[in-house]
């Protein structure tokens, strides 16, 4: 009674006596029978991917089956695909037609085509019977030989002199090859190209497929080079306050500031003599001081006591116009570039080197290209080689630099820049040679000899005594006669505006060419944020001299090394303890050849190898030993050499450790010009490159103040001028001015209502006072959403011209307010640029201070002129080009601040503020952008083609459309897409971006057309599969449900039915 259901089913099925009836049976075998697919034909264990017993041989070349062509039923679309014959053989047929035109278009060398394609064929194994490679390959990316690659990589050129680092400089610092050549093997020379979100503080890590690799070049310089750029600076340095009691002392320890032109011009003749221009060049200097603590910085302007001189005085200006021409500053003409190769081409010859080296060249050309040859003949293809399309590896981190001697073009130079500067009566000042000890100068006789050559540049009587502000006079005299129309706008401004502000006095400059400089001898200083600034520029940012001269005179300057008992006592530690240490190595390698290397004389091997260097090792520390053996007490260098060998108790004291530590700072800050100034991190704003640029400027104002464009206020001639140095000769820009007014537009009234805001800001003060801010600000967010609506109906927009893909519209929106409080976007900024469009606010404030500090002044922002932030924004929103201090950080995954390049007379700069001149290396930037974003595109449609091309299987089903298969133009069209890479990045190794954009554009089509290819191709073999599944059999899962409907059915009948239970009878 107490047995279950269940138990007495299972009874009974056992017994035999509960099988389903007949007609299930029937039903399922019938249905399995249909699905199963037929043993005829099956593949051999070797395709389905078992193993072949061991010493079997090789299976035969399986037999490619006929062609079936009842089998392929035309325009009929197949269940899976979806797909009919006809359609994807025209849409073939017409992709075919398109990648045909594209490489007619794309002007590549056929010959070049020809022997990458058989490269590939040959790596391929082209040589065997297509059947067999068709059935092994499994794929038609893999039976073409194509493969993704992952990551380009864009050469860049740097070049770094170092000025005064060869014993002739400030301190006397010598720096050799040998002691910077580690160092700069252990710079990084990859970087990843990055990108900066619109939102500063979003994190996450970026995955980039374009990488930077640095190529550097240290030049060697004459030392008459360093005289020269000495000179220049000394000759252009004058006090900040010229009318204080030691104004006019040439030796006064008070801060000098020099006038950044003259240097900066000097550099660049210097850059275009050696034919530097198509790359980056960076200047390392270490001037010596014409006086021991002399204080200087470099600046671009006038500083605040010049200011106040100018407004004070309202006749000194046109004083300064009555005066006869002045000297203007050097700047060598091409004609006296000229002179330098040819003077340096007649030295050469004068010696009877010029022979000499041009054989040399030739032999050496000769010798690499037998090398070449040879390890061509000696090559071997590996098994897996792939060709062209190796695998593309993530970039190492690590390179050399290449060492270049230019001492003798860099002295043909200095001789023809210092003949120059003798014509204006500068050199006299400055002569070649100067006392050994500078301490021994006699101030009183270099101040009467400086007085009198001042005197003489002046044109003045020596017996009248020289005017307090006599460098400052000849600055704004030089200015008010420029041919610059922005240096006479800016000393009239400073005369007429008595808000104008001083730029900041700075140890490093980015000039407007493509090179930068640091100067180790000047400052230091410091600026950056006030309060929650990261990465601020501080006075141990760049490496002190001091601290190294300090260290350098370690044995004989300060300290325990003045008594001789101390000295005597190191010199005999370092003996006895240097060759106890070599004893003892000497016994644990002879331990160690007498148990390992024993009557072990082979040479081939590793162990061999290993035991031959250990025997020259032993010999060398055993003459070390037997020369060292009696050494003097006196004897400093080889107590020196000793210490080297086998460190010592004095190991740390010397200048070493400082040295090193400099070494350390240098790479750092290198690394950091590379990331910050070179190739800084672009905005991820998507910036496409367009032949048509309508930059449309809308000045909406709510007073009648002030003028918004008037020239002190918003100089839109500037502005243009400006955005017009990003335009390539294939590119035009067009300025559409437009003005409105609220009280006429309500639309702009209602949305400048809407997105204005108001908040407590905590600023913290430069004097360390924190004070509660009232803000008003617009909301960017908002007020983009109201004004894209607005800018279509403003801009026009109707229907679209022909060639309307190939420009872009930006719209600038210039809120011009006149309120209690200023008006700034999103309470930090007077421009900002969003996604679709760049808005900026004009306020009436002059001077506000900014949360910005330098050399323990506030940056003061005029908020009047937006020029320099509105510029900002606009190459940002247009090319992608960010301020000089933000930058990626690829470690942490966010946006960080380094402010050490935030310096030179850029709008990107935070240390300027009334100028706005971008330099070639922003341009080079914006350009730069341009080609990233197309080679990264081009990439991504290459590798999504190979990724089709890989889903495409090859079988025997689609093998009778191998001959309908385009295998030759899949490669072509890759080798094309390959060949547009190379030229492109010939092109942007030499900074030619207008050569290099025509063939990243090609690289982008021909990679668009391989992808459609590749798709069309892929769906062909699908569909060829599917029509013919005589082999490879679609699974039908509509059956299977069919099945397991029938199985369950017949499970239910048995649970659910009632089955009738017999008494027990006993």
């Amino acid at each position: 009674a107490s047995i279950t259901r269940r138990q007495i089913m299972g009874r009974r099925m056992m017994a035999g006596k509960a099988f389903p009836p007949k007609a299930v049976l029937a039903f399922i075998f019938l249905t399995m029978s249909w699905i199963v697919p037929s043993s005829h034909g099956a593949d051999p264990p070797w395709k389905s991917g078992s193993t072949m017993p061991p010493g079997a041989a090789s299976p035969p070349a399986p037999q490619m089956p006929e062609s079936r062509p009842n089998q392929m039923y035309k325009g009929s679309p197949t269940d899976i695909t979806g797909l009919r014959l006809e359609d994807v053989a025209g849409s073939l047929r017409n992709v075919l037609d398109e990648t045909a035109r594209s490489l007619r278009l794309s002007n590549l060398p056929l010959q070049e085509v020809q022997r990458l394609q058989k490269e590939i064929h040959k790596a391929a194994g082209h040589d065997t019977s297509s059947s067999r490679r068709w059935l092994e390959a499994g794929n038609l990316a893999k039976f073409n030989g194509l493969r993704t690659e992952p990551y380009i990589t864009i050469p860049v050129d740097v070049n770094l002199i170092f000025i005064g680092f060869s014993g002739n400089g400030h301190y006397r610092l010598s720096l050799m090859e040998d002691e910077l050549k580690p160092w700069f093997e252990h710079m990084e020379h990859k970087m990843a190209h990055t990108m900066i979100p619109l939102n500063e503080e979003s994190t996450g890590k970026q995955r980039t497929h374009v990488y930077y690799r640095y190529n550097f070049h240290v030049l060697e310089l004459h030392p008459d080079v360093d005289a020269i750029i000495e000179a220049v600076i000394w000759d252009n340095a004058r006090p900040e306050d010229p009318w204080t009691d030691e104004g006019l002392r040439w030796t006064a320890q008070d801060m000098h500031q020099v006038d950044i032109l003259p240097v900066e011009n000097a550099l660049e003749d210097l850059v275009d003599t050696l034919q530097l221009n198509s790359s980056y060049t960076l200047f390392l200097m270490n001037p010596k001081l014409p006086f021991p603590d002399f204080n200087y910085g470099y600046r671009h302007g006038f500083s605040e006591a010049e200011l106040r001189r100018l407004h004070n005085n309202d006749t000194l200006v046109s004083e300064l116009l009555r005066r006869e021409k002045s000297r203007p500053l050097l700047k060598m003409s091409s004609e006296m570039k000229e002179d330098v190769h040819l003077l340096r081409a007649q030295v050469a010859e004068f010696r009877g080197e010029e022979s000499a080296e041009k054989m040399a060249e030739l032999q050496r050309q000769k010798a690499r290209l037998d090398q070449i040859i040879r390890d061509k003949s000696a090559e071997q293809l590996p098994a897996d080689y792939q060709g062209v399309h190796g695998a593309a590896q993530k970039p190492g981190p690590r390179g050399r630099p290449k060492y270049t001697d230019m001492r003798d073009l860099s002295q043909a130079w200095a001789a023809i820049y210092k003949q120059a500067i003798h014509d204006l009566s500068y050199w006299q000042r400055h002569p070649a040679e100067e006392p050994e000890d500078e301490l021994e100068v006699d101030d009183i006789e270099a101040e009467a000899a400086y007085r009198n050559e001042i005197k003489t540049l002046l044109s003045r009587p020596k017996d009248k005594a020289l005017p307090a502000d006599m460098l400052f006079e000849v600055m704004a005299t030089r200015m008010l006669q420029s041919d610059q129309d922005q240096d006479r706008q800016y000393i009239r401004n400073s005369a007429q505006d008595r808000h104008t502000q001083e730029d900041c006095l700075t140890d490093n400059w980015v000039a407007n060419s493509r090179f930068a400089f640091i100067d180790f001898s000047a400052g230091p200083f410091e600026w950056g944020p006030i309060v929650g600034g990261k990465g601020v520029r501080s006075f141990r940012t760049i490496p002190d001299i001091v601290s190294l001269k300090t260290a350098a005179t370690d044995f004989t300057v300060g300290g325990k090394w003045h008594d001789p008992e101390y000295v005597s006592k190191v010199h005999a530690d370092l003996r006895a303890h240097g060759l106890e240490r070599l004893e003892e190595e000497k016994q644990m390698l002879l331990v160690f050849l007498r148990s390992q290397c024993e009557g072990r004389t082979e040479v081939g091997s590793d162990a061999g190898n290993t035991c031959q260097e250990l025997r020259h090792k032993l010999s060398a520390v055993e003459a070390f030993i037997r020369s060292h053996t009696s050494i003097a007490s006196t004897d400093e260098e080889t107590l020196q050499h000793l210490s080297l060998v086998t460190g010592g108790p004095h190991e740390g004291a010397n200048i070493s450790l400082v040295q090193h530590s400099m070494f350390a700072k240098l790479g750092a800050i290198i690394e950091t010009t590379q990331r910050q100034l070179f190739t800084p991190s672009v905005s991820q704003i998507s910036a496409p490159y367009k032949s048509q640029f309508y930059f449309h400027v809308y000045i909406v104002t709510n007073h009648d103040t002030f003028k918004p464009d008037a020239k002190k206020n918003f100089d839109f001639e500037k502005f243009q001028a400006e955005i017009n140095q990003f335009k390539l000769p294939r590119q035009q820009f067009h300025f559409v001015l437009h003005k409105y007014s609220m009280a006429d537009d309500h639309a702009l009234a209602v949305a400048y209502a809407n997105a204005l805001r108001s908040a407590v800001v905590a600023t913290l003060k430069v004097d360390g006072r924190f004070v509660a801010t009232k803000r008003m600000y617009l909301d960017s967010q908002v007020l983009e959403k109201h004004l894209q609506l607005l800018h279509d109906h403003m801009a026009g927009g109707g229907p679209e011209e022909a060639g309307a893909m190939d420009k872009r519209d930006i719209p600038i929106f210039l809120f011009s307010m006149d309120a209690p409080l200023p008006v700034f976007i999103d309470k930090h900024y007077q421009a900002k640029a969003l996604q679709d469009m760049v808005i900026a606010v004009q306020s009436d404030e002059v001077e506000w201070d900014s949360h910005l500090a330098c050399n323990g002044k506030p940056v003061v922002w005029n908020l009047r002129n937006p020029l320099r932030p509105l510029l900002a924004a606009t190459v940002q929103h247009m090319a992608g080009v960010m301020p000089m201090h933000l930058n990626m950080d690829e470690g942490h995954g966010k946006v960080s601040q380094d402010w050490l390049w935030s310096v030179g007379c850029s709008p990107l700069s935070h240390t300027a503020t009334h100028t706005a001149n971008f330099s070639q290396l922003h341009v080079d930037t914006a350009h730069r952008n341009f080609v990233a974003q197309d080679l990264a595109l081009s990439l991504k449609l290459a590798n999504e083609g190979v990724a089709a091309l890989t889903r495409a299987s090859t079988n025997r089903d689609n093998a009778d459309a191998l001959p309908a298969v385009p295998n030759d133009r899949l490669v072509q069209m890759h080798v094309a897409i390959k060949l547009s890479w190379k030229s492109a990045l010939t092109d942007i190794r030499k900074l030619d971006f207008q050569s290099a954009i025509p063939h990243v554009h090609t690289a982008v089509r021909n990679a668009r057309h391989f992808k459609e290819l590749a798709e069309q191709t892929e769906q062909l073999l699908m569909l060829s599969s599917c029509l013919s599944p005589l082999y490879n059999q679609p699974f039908d899962w509509g059956m299977v449900l069919m099945v397991a409907a029938a199985v369950g059915c017949v499970a239910l009948y048995y649970l659910l039915v009632p089955v009738k239970s017999k008494a027990k009878i006993n």
